[in-house]
């Protein structure tokens, strides 16, 4: 599936697991690289509870509001449900 900040990969699996990607072209510092990693396993941590998503960041979001990404995450909600 592909959003306008992320691009997820989902494998069923019953245990929950969140892998995500980012690449030192975001930013070249890892204390920042870190905080989106944080950041994507919140945000997928709080419309699933089973599966294993690999989430690739696409660009910075250390500065986007948490809000415009979990809004940015429910559009594309329907077609993650059908999936799994």
């Amino acid at each position: 599936m592909y959003t306008k900040f992320f691009i997820l990969y989902i494998l069923s699996s019953n245990e929950f697991k969140v892998s995500p990607v980012v690449s030192k072209k975001i930013s070249k510092k890892a204390v920042i690289r870190n905080k989106i990693k944080r950041r994507v396993r919140n945000l997928v941590r709080i419309f699933f509870s089973k599966g294993h998503f690999l989430v690739i960041v696409k660009e910075d979001i250390s500065t986007i509001d948490f809000i415009e990404l979990e809004n940015d995450f429910k559009k594309n909600i329907n077609k993650i449900n059908k999936i799994l």
